[in-house]
């Protein structure tokens, strides 16, 4: 699979009139090489096929086990007189003589203002071309490989949150509910979180970005619990709202207003269609229903080794979605100091429909 994705990145490294990328981004390092945790490893990719890694001297015999056909070398910015490999200079004056050496003159880097790519360019007296979007863009199409890990941390996240319903309770906290997904989330396999949990009860779930707090769930209450789980570097993300015990009857009707959102967007998910077209389906059943106002942020985004990538369904978005994108449908109702509800699905782009990932029901 490494392999693979770097034929990606060399086929446009060519388009591109490129003769080697510098690659910092944790996200994208990990990306192309499987790599956890990148902290500080840097690649270069060459043109002709070539492929560099350059990584703390603490972290070479790790980087050395997962990564495969890449030459790789330590640096250190302290000095270890005893390390048994020989050591390079850190990336930002490494690379600029390397690639002086070898006379470069057209360089593209991902992270294209940051001190490695200034000292580049200051090098060799050339303009450092932004890579950025090029990767994200090739990031955003999932391979049969990527998906399946994709669908591994989906499933797992689905478990935990079934296993946890039952404690969705009158008494219960939030901080408590959110442990007890996050260590069913661990123990199902996952190696860490997608990204920091919500667990939103009562006037708190009418924060779309709320944290985790100590309140005490309240009869009647909706729970929002967003979570998500990292299975081999690709992530997932579900939000699922419940309600405890019976709710009133204007709070049941948003969550059915939602999932009827979520069913409509889903709908007008295929290859060929705009991020906006998909995020006004979903818009246009919240506003007829009278709760447009309430309806405050964009409608989805792209999953993958980042919880957030491309493309963005929201409106003004001309980005048009392309068979094997992995996408977000969230649309959600905040009323300010009452209540909220979100539901969230991720659904695959085919080239005639969205393929809904997920198998636990819209409302449970």
């Amino acid at each position: 699979m490494v392999l693979l994705k770097v034929r990606g990145v060399l086929e446009l490294v060519e388009f591109h009139g490129l003769e080697v990328l510098v690659v910092e981004s944790p996200a994208n390092v990990t990306y192309l090489t499987g790599l956890p945790r990148s902290s500080g490893t840097v690649l270069l990719v060459w043109r002709d096929g070539r492929v560099l890694a350059l990584t703390p001297a603490l972290d070479y015999w790790r980087v050395l086990n997962y990564v495969k056909g890449v030459e790789v070398l330590p640096y250190a910015t302290y000095s270890l007189p005893d390390f048994e490999v020989t050591l390079v200079e850190p990336p930002h004056t490494y690379i600029p003589k390397l690639l002086k050496s070898e006379g470069v003159s057209r360089v593209g880097s991902d992270s294209p203002y940051t001190r490695v790519s200034a000292e580049v360019g200051k090098a060799l007296d050339v303009e450092v071309r932004d890579f950025s979007e090029v990767l994200a863009d090739l990031r955003a199409v999932k391979t049969p490989e990527e998906l399946e890990l994709m669908r591994r941390a989906l499933a797992i996240t689905e478990k935990a949150v079934e296993e946890v319903l039952g404690e969705v309770r009158v008494g219960t906290t939030e901080r408590t509910i959110a442990a007890l997904v996050e260590y069913r989330i661990k123990l199902g396999g996952a190696e860490g979180l997608a990204f920091e949990s919500i667990v939103a009860s009562g006037p708190n779930s009418s924060y779309p970005h709320a944290t985790v707090t100590d309140r005490v769930i309240g009869g009647g209450e909706p729970v929002t619990i967003d979570v998500g789980a990292r299975f081999r570097e690709y992530c997932s993300d579900l939000t699922r709202t419940v309600l405890v015990g019976p709710a009133p009857a204007e709070v049941r009707r948003v969550l059915e207003l939602v999932a009827e959102a979520v069913d409509e967007a889903t709908d007008a998910v295929k290859e060929g269609v705009t991020s906006e077209e998909v995020d006004t389906r979903a818009r246009e059943v919240i506003r007829r229903a009278g709760l447009g106002r309430y309806f405050i942020h964009s409608l989805g985004h792209g999953v993958g080794v980042e919880v957030h990538e491309k493309p963005r369904l929201a409106q003004g978005s001309k980005e048009v979605l392309r068979e094997g994108m992995v996408v977000t449908i969230e649309p959600g109702v905040y009323i300010p100091g009452r209540f909220g509800v979100r539901i969230e699905n991720m659904v695959l782009v085919t080239k005639t429909r969205g393929e809904i990932l997920n198998r636990l029901s819209k409302i449970v």
